[in-house]
């Protein structure tokens, strides 16, 4: 099994439609819309977490923009980093760099390169194929915060969609618009040829149009009277599409019933079953391992908010549910 991570935060629009290899799962998008729920710590960390299982794992940080993935790693200085080799100034053997973790690796992004957060289309197609041929077990992607075409793209191309959410309401407002924009997405790639559906889902999503639709199910219903064909499609599309959450920085576990909320209003408006892997609690060990450069599960395995990381580890590779 490979997994693919990418951290693509500030970048432009692209189109990545690719088959990532479904069977395998071996490519996990990280994201959520919002800044600050902590995606960069948790991908650090899970790769550390991959790895201590014995697994080969490669973090690619695909932010081309502010990259800091490295620094979590305890990496202060970058050699090579992914804008060297889309420039074709290095091979990709020469951009992967290893950790103090035995089994993990990383790609770095780019930092203070002007133009670089806005890599060519060809530059983002190389970059997926790349991704996805990189010999490991498992290779992690961090979206990074925003729903830019760019970053939904990467998310839909993902064997495995994951989104971070906290508790606070601004967090799980993000998340649920992040889904709705991610699912809209993915229809419209999916009907990218067919003018007339494609038209219906761009028209169901306009904030100018006073008569959008409001859901899924009503878009289906319109879909189906427009073009019966494309509505099988349709339908098997959303059915298909299966985001799993994870909640971050719970003071206590009563928090975790937010995420059930934020299920049952994708199932209403979004008709999309959200897979709950499981939280992560607060701890004062997290500032303590980012001010020392260290992940929390190489600083300390043994603590309480490895043993939940540990966890939802375990229901990722085993493709499990609570």
């Amino acid at each position: 099994m490979v997994i693919y991570y990418f951290c693509l935060k500030g970048t432009g629009g692209i189109l990545l439609e690719q088959n990532l290899s479904k069977d395998t799962k071996k490519v996990w998008a990280i994201g959520g819309g919002k800044g600050g729920s902590g995606k960069t710590l948790f991908t650090a960390n899970l790769g550390v977490g991959l790895a201590r299982m014995g697994e080969e794992v490669i973090v690619v940080d695909s932010d081309l923009g502010g990259a800091n993935l490295h620094t979590l790693l305890g990496i202060k200085y970058v050699k090579h980093n992914l804008n060297d080799y889309l420039n074709n100034t290095c091979k990709i053997d020469e951009i992967i760099m290893p950790t103090s973790v035995k089994g993990l690796k990383l790609i770095s992004g780019t930092n203070g390169v002007l133009g670089a957060a806005n890599p060519y289309f060809s530059q983002k197609t190389k970059m997926i194929n790349c991704f996805k041929n990189l010999k490991a077990d498992y290779v992690i992607v961090d979206l990074g915060a925003g729903s830019s075409y760019n970053v939904l793209d990467f998310f839909n191309a993902a064997d495995e969609k994951i989104v971070i959410a906290c508790p606070e309401p601004t967090s799980i407002q993000n998340v649920y618009g992040f889904l709705k924009s991610a699912i809209y997405r993915k229809l419209s790639r999916t009907f990218s040829h067919n003018p007339q559906v494609k038209e219906l889902i761009t028209y169901a999503v306009n904030p100018k149009n006073g008569k959008r639709t409001e859901t899924i199910n009503e878009l289906s219903r319109c879909i189906y009277d427009a073009d019966k064909a494309s509505h099988e499609i349709f339908r098997k599309t959303v059915n298909d599409y299966r985001p799993c959450i994870i909640m971050n920085m719970l003071k206590n576990k009563g928090e975790q019933n937010i995420a059930q909320g934020l299920n049952l209003v994708a199932k209403k408006f979004l008709n999309l079953e959200i897979n709950y892997l499981g939280f992560l609690q607060s701890d004062s060990l997290i500032p303590e391992s980012v001010k020392a450069m260290t992940p929390f599960m190489e600083m300390r395995p043994g603590t309480p908010i490895s043993s939940s990381l540990n966890k939802i580890i375990k229901r990722l590779v085993r493709d499990v549910e609570l």
